[in-house]
C-alpha cells in the first residue's frame, strides 16, 4: 500500500505549527496538509509547561500572529491565556481537523529523485509505524525534546534529602510552602518562577554561573493602552509590535556599545525600586568586565 501523500507536512502543533498552517491555507489553498503531533493537545510549550508563574518572555504584540493581532490588555502574559490564544486561533481557521495527535516524527529522507519527502511516523495511540510522503516537511518542534529536559550531573544530588524538580516536568503536588528553596539558573524560566515561588516559600536563592541584569517593565504596555483609546485593534497592533522591536534592538546596541553607562542605568532602577539604604554592593554583585 502505497504511504499517504501530502503537498506539505508539518511537524508540531503548538505556536508556530499552528501559524505555518494558517499562512499555508491563506496563501496556498489549493495544497493539501496535515499537522502532526506528538502529545494529545495543541499548544506545544504552552500545554506542556505547567510550572508556577509561568508567562511570555517576550511581549505579546510581538509573539502573536499578526493575522490574529493580541487583544488581550497585558503584553507579558501568563501561559493558560498564550494557551488559550493559540487554540482559539486554531479553532477559528479550522485546523483540528488536520492535526493528527500522538504521531511523532522519528525520520525523514529526501528524494531527490522523487523530490519528496519520506517520513517516518510512530503512532502512539496504536503502537504501529507509518510512513507518509510530503513535497515540502515544515518542521516546527522547537530546540528541546518535551520528553528529556536536560538534567546536569550533580554532585551529591543522590543524598540530598529535599526534592528535586525539573520545571519541565512540574508535579502537580508539589509542595514548597514554608520551605527554603534553592533555583538553579537564571533564565527566563528562573525569572517567571521566582517571584511565584517566594510568595509562599520560606527563603527563595537563585544560583546563577554568569551575571545576568534584569529590567523591570510594566506587564500591561503603555502605548498600547494609550492607543486602545484612541484606534482601531488593527492599527494598534503594527504600531505597537515595532515599538518594541525597535526599543529591543535599542537596548541591546546601547548595551553592547556602552555597557557601563547600561550597568549605571540598571543601577539606578534598582535603587528606585529597592528601600531606601539598601546595600546593593553587598547583595548584587556587579560585573566590573561589562
Amino acid at each position: 500500500m502505497a504511504p499517504e501523500h501530502v503537498d506539505v507536512l508539518i511537524v508540531g502543533a503548538g505556536l508556530s505549527g499552528v501559524g505555518a498552517a494558517c499562512r499555508l491555507q491563506e496563501r496556498l489553498p489549493g495544497k493539501s496538509f496535515a499537522i502532526l503531533e506528538a502529545r494529545g493537545a495543541i499548544g506545544g510549550t504552552w500545554d506542556l509547561f505547567r510550572f508556577p508563574g509561568i508567562r511570555s518572555d517576550s511581549d505579546m504584540f510581538t509573539l502573536s500572529y499578526p493575522f490574529r493581532p493580541w487583544r488581550q490588555a497585558q503584553a507579558i502574559a501568563d501561559g493558560a491565556t498564550i494557551l488559550d490564544y493559540v487554540r482559539a486561533t486554531a479553532r477559528e481557521h479550522g485546523l483540528e481537523r488536520k492535526i493528527r495527535f500522538r504521531h511523532r516524527v522519528v525520520g525523514a529522507e529526501w528524494s531527490s529523485a522523487d523530490a519528496r519527502w519520506s517520513v517516518e511516523v510512530e503512532r502512539g495511540d496504536s503502537g504501529e509505524t507509518v510512513r507518509m510522503t510530503c513535497g515540502f516537511l515544515f518542521t516546527c518542534t522547537g530546540y528541546y525534546r518535551y520528553d528529556e529536559g536536560h538534567s546536569p550531573e550533580l554532585d551529591g544530588a543522590d543524598r540530598f534529602g529535599g526534592a528535586i524538580v525539573h520545571p519541565q516536568f512540574w508535579p502537580e503536588d508539589a509542595d514548597y510552602e514554608g520551605k527554603r528553596v534553592v533555583v538553579i539558573g537564571s533564565g527566563a524560566t528562573a525569572v517567571t518562577m521566582i517571584p511565584v515561588l517566594a510568595e509562599r516559600a520560606a527563603h527563595v536563592t537563585m544560583l546563577q554561573r554568569s551575571p545576568s541584569y534584569v529590567i523591570a517593565l510594566p506587564a500591561v504596555d503603555p502605548l498600547a493602552g494609550l492607543l486602545g483609546r484612541l484606534l482601531p485593534t488593527r492599527l494598534i497592533y503594527p504600531v505597537v509590535r515595532w515599538k518594541n522591536v525597535l526599543l529591543t534592538l535599542a537596548v541591546y546596541s546601547f548595551s553592547r556599545r556602552r555597557p557601563a553607562a547600561m550597568r549605571r542605568l540598571l543601577r539606578k532602577g534598582l535603587e528606585h525600586r529597592l528601600p531606601a539604604g539598601f546595600d546593593l554592593d553587598t547583595h548584587i554583585r556587579w560585573s566590573q568586565g561589562s
